[in-house]
């Protein structure tokens, strides 16, 4: 998509300007798009391949969009989209546990002669996951020693739907005549699970009982699970002293997977770019309520999101150094990473002054890159669409999902997924701060906003709209100031009131809702101006964050996030180093959930005239991040109770919507006289009530 050329009006040149050049973009990625998932294809940005940590080794990286290789990307029936594999009836799942990050070990299985080496050990164990022809020459023995209390753990690395576990010796289910050991199978043991869940405060997984077996007779164990259960962990314990040999573990799983994650390439804009909307169209699979998803985004400034580190051999404590070795004052990439050794017998990289230097950790880069936002709401699916929060301008952006279910027959499938970039961005950067910082809760508080713009780069489009958000709706929005780098006053324009659209020459408030709002104001394009807005508001919570976004009116859908920082000094009590856009009210730490209940008008008239024929109920709730029970009811003052107007939950906010018609619980109106309307809130850690007194007249 692309936006024709527009005229604007300038304050930084003082006359009418054409803005012309690219315009927002789509990339649409999955069924019906440019790209598949798994970067393939060509689109107006360029891919990276995605990586991530090894489960094995977290410093070392491996390709793919997959970890653990748990996504289908090309199942029957779902072409284009990806969903968490379905696991095949007499699919083996302990094939590609270590690949996945899982282990297998005996931990009491101890050889005091010294013969018996760990790695023997290590071989033989992973030799039971193998399910390939040719390894009935390796199995797990204890033999010719008490094998009383031998313990083998098996972690399969992911949760999987499991229907039979089964095990057994050499030629048994495979013939292997060379190794005739099909009588040393375990005459007594005990099986428990464990579904990756149930763990106790030191991650040690809690066990489940499956069979306790004390007369085993046959050579093949072979276990149903009826129902399937989750199994991540597996715990096998011989109760006998008597020789025995395992050739393989087979663990037969069903159903989708209780977890998957998905990785998307980089892409790369190619210049800094407004990240602009994110959609996606989804499809649910079995029952809805034991499946979800979550999609996270992060952008970033540079090619990885990840730092290699060296670090001096031998040396303690020795420090994590980020820099190349060639070229100390560059960053150093993934393939020279990979030149310097891990393991302390590798031979080191030595450098001119004769220091050796082996590989250091992969770490995080939290300051070239964001780290993954918070979770966009699941109620977005198959919507229009709302903002990328990662910050932006960033020439590059990924994202991940997380699948999850709680079912075997339940899943999330995405058909697809789109996003818009605007290339170039509105600003190099904008900066914003409010004050005053620490406020009274629930109370009309007097607001100032202010954004700083940077735009030193050549080409920047400027902005003229800055849309906040707010915990409630605005009691006013009474002006705004434009200030050059110069700190002269620019523009400057009072708001009479507060309706939908006001419009005022290049000044407008140009939406107002019950959680934010927007205005509007001649295009700043200046290195060094600033944008200031006046307006009041309550707050609710302890800690309250006005994010907010600049738009350009000639280019809908893009927004540039503001970023809390110092943007300039607002009056006495400003100080620089808790500049920010968080307000807080530590009034609230004192546990209050309820204020300014009130009813009106008071008294009303509720006999069909039209003219006060209901009362309105409001009232603010108040640290509820999440939402709790709510009663609201009215009595007569001998205490019964005649209509209950509200039961349900509901979070922080202030309230407008409950109103009373006069009339009881069975519809008949109430006769004329005094009554109490009471609201009520549970809270996490205590309860509320207020009461107002209402007069009925007719």
């Amino acid at each position: 998509m692309r936006a024709s050329c527009a005229v604007i009006m300038s304050l930084a040149l003082g006359f009418a300007v054409p803005k012309c050049g690219l315009a927002i973009d789509t990339v649409v990625i999955g069924a019906g798009g440019a790209l598949d998932w798994q970067g393939e294809g060509v689109a107006i940005v360029t891919t990276i391949d995605a990586e991530h940590r090894s489960p094995l080794n977290p410093n070392n990286l491996l390709v793919g969009n997959a970890p653990g290789d748990l996504v289908d990307f090309s199942r029957e029936g779902f072409v284009g989209n990806i969903l968490p594999l379905r696991i095949a009836e007499g699919d083996n799942v302990a094939v590609g546990t270590i690949e996945r990050g899982g282990d297998i070990r005996s931990p009491n299985v101890f050889d005091f002669s010294g013969t018996f080496k760990p790695l023997d050990l290590e071989m033989m164990l992973k030799e039971l996951l193998v399910d390939a022809p040719g390894g009935e020459l390796l199995a797990f023995e204890r033999k010719d020693q008490n094998s009383l209390g031998i313990l083998v753990l098996l972690n399969l690395g992911a949760r999987f739907g499991v229907e039979r576990i089964r095990l057994y010796p050499r030629n048994t289910v495979t013939s292997s005549p060379s190794t005739p050991f099909q009588n040393d199978f375990l005459r007594s043991y005990e099986l428990f699970t464990n579904d990756g869940l149930n763990l106790t405060s030191e991650n040690t997984p809690i066990w489940e009982p499956l069979i306790l077996e004390n007369d085993n007779q046959t050579g093949v164990i072979d276990v149903p699970i009826d129902p399937p259960r989750y199994v991540q962990h597996m715990r096998l314990r011989a109760t006998s002293p008597v020789d025995f040999e395992i050739d393989e573990i087979e663990v037969f799983g069903k159903g989708f997977l209780s977890k998957a994650q998905y990785i998307s390439d980089i892409y790369d804009a190619g210049q800094p770019a407004v990240w602009g909307v994110l959609r996606w169209v989804e499809q649910i699979l079995g029952d809805p309520r034991f499946s979800s998803m979550q999609i996270r985004t992060r952008t970033g400034s540079d090619v990885s999101p990840f730092v290699y580190t060296r670090r001096l051999r031998g040396k303690q404590d020795a420090e994590e150094i980020p820099f190349s070795l060639k070229d100390p004052s560059a960053e150093m990439t993934l393939d020279e990473y990979r030149k310097f050794p891990q393991e302390v017998g590798q031979t080191p990289i030595t450098d001119a002054q004769g220091r050796e230097w082996m590989a250091g950790a992969v770490t995080n880069d939290l300051i070239n890159w964001s780290p993954y936002s918070t979770p966009y709401p699941a109620s977005e699916a198959n919507g229009p669409g709302l903002p990328i929060v990662s910050p932006s301008p960033r020439r590059y952006m990924q994202f991940q999902i997380i699948f999850n279910s709680d079912d075997l027959e339940a899943a999330r499938v995405v058909e697809s997924l789109s996003f818009d970039l605007l290339t170039p961005p509105f600003s190099d950067e904008l900066v914003g701060e409010v004050f005053p910082r620490e406020v009274e809760v629930s109370e009309d508080i007097p607001f100032v906003f202010a954004i700083r713009a940077a735009m030193g780069t050549g080409g920047l489009r400027g902005f003229d709209t800055i849309e906040i958000t707010t915990p409630i709706r605005v009691s006013s929005i009474d002006g705004i100031e434009i200030i050059d780098a110069d700190g002269g006053v620019v523009a400057t324009h009072e708001f009479a009131g507060l309706s939908e659209v006001e419009e005022a020459g290049e000044f407008a408030i140009s939406a107002v809702s019950d959680d934010r709002f927007a205005v509007r104001f001649p295009i700043v394009d200046e290195d060094g101006a600033q944008v200031r807005i006046r307006f009041q508001s309550n707050v609710l919570t302890y800690s309250t964050n006005f994010t907010a976004s600049a738009q350009l009116s000639s280019e809908p859908g893009a927004a540039q996030t503001i970023d809390s920082g110092n943007a300039t000094f607002l009056g006495v009590g400003d100080e620089d180093a808790f500049s920010g856009t968080t307000v807080l009210s530590p009034g609230v730490l004192k546990g209050q959930l309820l204020s300014k209940v009130l009813v009106g008008p008071n008294p009303f008239t509720p006999n069909g005239d039209g003219i006060n024929d209901e009362a309105t109920i409001q009232y603010n709730l108040l640290s509820l991040s999440t939402p709790r029970p709510v009663e609201i009811a009215l009595y007569d003052l001998s205490g019964r109770r005649v209509r209950v107007l509200f039961n349900g939950v509901e979070a922080n906010g202030r309230y407008l919507d409950k109103v009373w018609d006069g009339r009881d619980d069975q519809g008949q109106q109430v006769p004329p006289g005094l009554y109490i309307a009471r609201v009520f809130v549970e809270g996490d850690s205590g309860e509320a009530g207020q009461s107002q007194i209402i007069g009925v007249a007719y």
